[in-house]
């Protein structure tokens, strides 16, 4: 009976993490949906303001339900407060200025092959500035993805090289794991003061009140009159309590389980889960180059992730 309980708790953890990918890839096809009925800014601030309730929420049942600590946890000091902004800074706002906004441009396929070199930039952007080793294949691994990135912004066309004429969607879509690799490397002192869900909950807090001000700048700008209709908020509520909420509690417990070098592989899954929702739900047409560059980028991801020492440290490097 031990044995049996054994197997099927990894068995439970395996689909939770492929669910959790599943939603992920959603996330692209939601936000593609709710830029076609708002502006980017608008779309984002109503993501986050529902996800920060929610993930609050959690937090508060976590400290006062029975053995919690009683009291919600906070932070102590300037140093402190500055480091969540950060996170709120670059894991939120940059993040999704470039999620929400490339996106308004290109197709949700586009759009998740291009976020899939977000582990290998992290891993860069760590032996950069965190002096982390990052080793030989990892190197080989993110050449095999930036080629694949470059094939799918230029869809397979020297024409395109030539003349740096890219989809700007694609483009503006490249910021996104820079953002995610910052919030990473600045994440990682908060994470050893703050669990993972509490430093989340206070980076999505931070952002949001970023988020504002833009959005009513971005509203004022384009006098475009900001709402949704249901498949609108559908798609915000997919956002805020699947990608972000869900998909968070779910992949921390993978992670726990299981460790998190053998969470890394399960990553790769959405892009794969995003093209196909884009086929599906928004009726996008692949071609030949963006599968190519699509399984040159999954390649990438796996050559780079899998060569590195135990694998990424995904306590830090989930997708928000």
């Amino acid at each position: 009976m031990a044995a049996q309980g054994k197997t099927q708790r990894p068995a439970k953890t395996y689909l939770k993490l492929i669910l959790t990918t599943c939603f992920w890839g959603g996330t692209f096809v939601a936000a593609k949906l709710a830029v076609q009925e708002a502006p980017p800014f608008y779309s984002a601030t109503s993501r986050f303001t529902v996800a920060t309730l929610v993930l609050f929420a959690i937090v508060a049942w976590e400290a006062y339900r029975p053995g919690g600590e009683g009291r919600i946890p906070y932070p102590r000091g300037w140093r402190q407060i500055l480091g969540l902004f950060s996170l709120g800074l670059t894991g939120i706002f940059f993040y999704n200025a470039f999620f929400f906004t490339g996106l308004k441009f290109t197709t949700a396929a586009n759009g998740s092959l291009v976020i899939a070199i977000n582990p290998l930039v992290t891993a860069i952007f760590s032996a950069l500035l965190l002096r982390e080793r990052f080793r030989p294949i990892q190197a080989v691994g993110f050449l095999i993805s930036f080629i694949g990135v470059v094939t799918v912004v230029s869809r397979g066309s020297l024409e395109v090289l030539r003349g740096l004429f890219f989809n700007p969607g694609d483009v503006i879509l490249l910021g996104a794991p820079i953002s995610w690799a910052l919030y990473s490397i600045l994440g990682k002192k908060m994470l050893g003061r703050f669990s993972p869900l509490v430093a989340t909950a206070y980076a999505t807090l931070f952002g949001t009140l970023l988020l504002l001000p833009a959005a009513f700048i971005e509203t004022a700008l384009t006098d475009r009159t900001a709402g949704f209709s249901w498949i609108g908020w559908t798609a915000i509520l997919q956002l805020a309590l699947l990608g972000t909420v869900l998909g968070f509690v779910w992949w921390y417990e993978g992670v726990n389980t299981i460790g998190p070098g053998p969470s890394a592989i399960f990553v790769n899954l959405v892009p794969v889960f995003g093209c196909i929702f884009g086929v599906v739900f928004l009726h996008e047409g692949v071609a030949w180059p963006q599968l190519a560059g699509g399984a040159l980028v999954i390649t990438g991801v796996l050559t780079g992730t899998l060569g590195a020492s135990g694998g990424p440290d995904l306590r830090r490097n989930s997708l928000l």
